[in-house]
């Protein structure tokens, strides 16, 4: 009698578990389907909002501090994990310019975009490639626009008007704008032509103002580099493989910032005003002469 006992307590238990196991299950089942629904409702219901942050010269409203300083605190943990110790020497070169300025470098690594905001106190505007801005269906690039960030480049090709229209209004506005000219980052020390456009925004802000407006230079460099390998794969994957292989390239980066150049400086010898191109080659060869060399 007891070893019947023994089994039908024993049969007992093991329904008892597999009924758990189900429930657990079934739980998790239903919990995961809900949090999937609320998940595309939340993101059908921000489609308007998607759609304009991922516009060239849509203007979202003035950055929220505090989105602002928990995107830096974001980008710092990253920074910390990708790049380890940053030293930042020159910053008051940015505190001593009174008027509006752009804050432009070069484009080593996909850490600048976690490095570059460091330099602004307070809030800013940042320049970004579009991809940014669609990234985790348009999510990232709603959160991100709260901190002021808005999309450089869309599906319609208009040569960067609406983009430069829009950067020339938030200077207007005495905002501080962050652009990195070479435009996509190339994973190395070299410093890559500038598009003319950063120029051309300041020169058309100080038009408008009726004032210089100033151009900060500045220059990242970092420990380590990845070799030319990196090229060959796509944009997106370049950032993914250098950020899991974070042990390989952790060896610090030193950001130098010098004196900032007016627009009224933009000229020659002769006092003749340089091209939107000469004029980017100036600055390009002041940020390059920024280069310390090493970490």
């Amino acid at each position: 009698m007891s070893s019947e006992i023994a089994l039908y307590v024993k049969s007992l238990s093991s329904d008892w578990l597999m009924l758990s196991a189900f429930s657990v299950g079934l739980s998790v089942l239903i919990a995961i389907s809900v949090l999937s629904v609320m998940f595309a409702l939340k993101v059908r219901a921000l489609k308007p909002e998607r759609d304009k942050v991922k516009t060239c010269g849509y203007i979202a409203p003035k950055p929220s501090l505090e989105t602002t300083r928990k995107v830096k605190r974001l980008f710092s943990y990253l920074i910390a994990l990708q790049v380890g110790k940053v030293h930042i020497e020159g910053k008051e070169n940015i505190d001593a310019v009174t008027g509006p300025k752009i804050l432009s470098g070069n484009h080593p690594h996909w850490a600048d975009v976690g490095l570059m905001p460091l330099l602004v106190d307070g809030t800013g505007r940042f320049m970004a490639h579009g991809r940014v801005m669609t990234f985790f269906w348009g999510l990232l690039g709603v959160w991100l626009s709260k901190a002021g960030v808005f999309a450089a480049n869309d599906e319609i090709r208009d040569g960067g008007a609406r983009t430069r229209e829009a950067a020339t209004k938030m200077l207007e506005g005495g905002e501080t704008l962050v652009i990195m000219p070479e435009g996509l980052t190339n994973f190395s020390p070299e410093v890559a032509p500038f598009k003319p456009g950063t120029v051309k925004i300041a020169r058309e802000a100080a038009r408008r103002m009726g004032q210089p407006v100033y151009l900060v230079p500045v220059y990242i460099r970092y420990g380590k580099y990845p070799g030319a390998w990196l090229a060959k794969l796509d944009r997106a994957l370049q950032y993914f493989v250098v950020f899991l292989l974070f042990p390989f390239y952790r060896r610090g980066a030193r950001v130098v910032v010098g004196k900032a150049i007016s627009t009224a400086e933009l000229v020659d010898s002769k006092g003749r005003e340089l091209s939107d191109e000469e004029a980017s080659e100036l600055f390009r060869q002041r940020i390059v002469a920024l280069d310390p060399g090493k970490v």
